[in-house]
């Protein structure tokens, strides 16, 4: 199963609140290891993509120049790697960022799964208050007494 993060702004009101909710999955992120640049624009990231730039360009340069050309191409396959990793966790950074707020964590093995688990729970009545049983008094774990086990343990030296 897929995890989802759900995040909703406070500039939204009631439903549409609700109805504008971004959902981001907790996992490699394909396109990001693909086109990092153009999935960081295309989420309107542009902090990260800057930073993204000045990272990668720097490690290409340093790679170069230390270790030489077949190498830089090694170190940019690891940073694009590592990047895919790490692109859903830096667009829930981004979306705190810019206000929003975290409110669920759903599962589901796809987005409408996960989607329908989220409203149903949002939009769902609250459940009734539990009220205690008096035939059972609460009491902390463990304090209850316990029956004698018959057999195994002596009550004392005989």
């Amino acid at each position: 199963m897929a995890v989802w993060t759900v995040w909703e702004h406070d500039k939204f009101t009631g439903d549409q609140r609700a109805e504008r909710a971004i959902f981001v999955r907790d996992s490699f992120s394909f396109f990001a290891f693909l086109f990092g640049p153009l999935w960081l624009l295309s989420h309107g990231m542009f902090v990260v993509l800057i930073a993204y730039l000045v990272v990668f360009g720097a490690a290409n340069g340093a790679a170069v120049a230390f270790l030489g050309e077949n190498a830089a191409g090694s170190v940019s396959l690891l940073l694009t790697l590592w990047f895919g990793f790490e692109a859903r966790s830096l667009r829930r950074w981004a979306l705190a960022r810019r206000g929003w707020q975290l409110v669920a964590v759903v599962e589901g093995r796809r987005f409408e799964t996960a989607e329908r688990r989220y409203y149903n729970d949002r939009f769902a009545p609250p459940p009734p208050p539990s009220k205690p049983n008096p035939q059972t008094p609460y009491a902390p774990w463990g304090t209850r007494p316990t029956p004698p086990v018959l057999g195994l343990f002596p009550e004392g030296p005989r």
